[in-house]
């Protein structure tokens, strides 16, 4: 903990989310109230607190109910009852990080895999996983689009002047319903060395592409990449253990 304005934000995790009661307090305020102890000369601070705080817990200023956690970040929560804002368009990036966001709550959920978030980000793999078993070690690029009925494919897009092929890395190709605000089932895990393969014979402003349909019944050259979301986790263990 190097910067004492930083957020500290602690929880309980249980079945379907979050416990009730949330620690969100400045790395500050955690050093001072926390208790120390040493390991191998190296500080360590443990606190803990219950998901019904008293007013005796020294950190009950900081806890607070999830409902309330945005609060704790400067945003205010919505009004019951209140009519409901416009959300604003979605860009690109907006999609991209929902994408990233939610190929790492994946690979969370398989209990054995490290991820790690390369930075900055300008290499192929911009997700690292390790494998804490095997101590197998795959690298990822993960591209997300956007479709709805009137637009129900389309195009990833892959910088030429930075991609760099390698058996251990991969790409993950999700696809956001934007009706629906949620991920289709259906996703694509292509080694990289198929991609310039699956591309389009031209680049275009040194950008590779290739066009994806998530869900069609007609037969593609991307058949052999297609696997339900739910069985990304388990492919990259596979790929991991051999």
């Amino acid at each position: 903990m190097k910067d004492d304005n930083a957020l500290l934000v602690s929880g309980l995790i249980i079945e379907g989310g979050l416990g009730p009661t949330m620690l969100v307090i400045r790395e500050g305020d955690f050093k001072r109230l926390a208790e120390q102890s040493h390991h191998e000369g190296r500080p360590i601070y443990s606190a803990r607190f219950g998901m019904h705080p008293r007013e005796r817990n020294r950190f009950f200023e900081f806890l607070i109910p999830i409902e309330r956690l945005i609060e704790r970040f400067g945003m205010t929560a919505a009004i019951p009852g209140a009519p409901a804002p416009v959300p604003p368009p979605m860009w690109r990036s907006d999609i991209g990080f929902l994408g990233e966001a939610e190929t790492i709550r994946l690979l969370a959920e398989a209990g054995n895999l490290n991820l790690f978030r390369p930075f900055p980000d300008l290499e192929t793999s911009e997700l690292v996983v390790l494998d804490l078993s095997t101590r197998g070690v795959l690298g990822l690029q993960i591209k997300t689009i956007g479709v709805d009925p009137a637009h129900p494919a389309g195009t990833i897009g892959v910088r030429g002047s930075s991609f760099r092929p390698s058996p251990t890395t991969y790409f993950v190709v999700l696809a956001w319903q934007r009706k629906k605000h949620n991920f289709h089932d259906e996703c694509l895990l292509v080694p990289s060395g198929d991609v310039r393969a699956i591309c389009k014979p031209h680049e275009s402003e040194g950008h590779m592409s290739f066009d994806w349909h998530p869900g069609s019944k007609a037969l593609t050259h991307l058949d052999g990449y297609r696997i339900s979301r739910a069985m990304l986790a388990s492919r990259l263990v596979d790929r991991l253990g051999s």
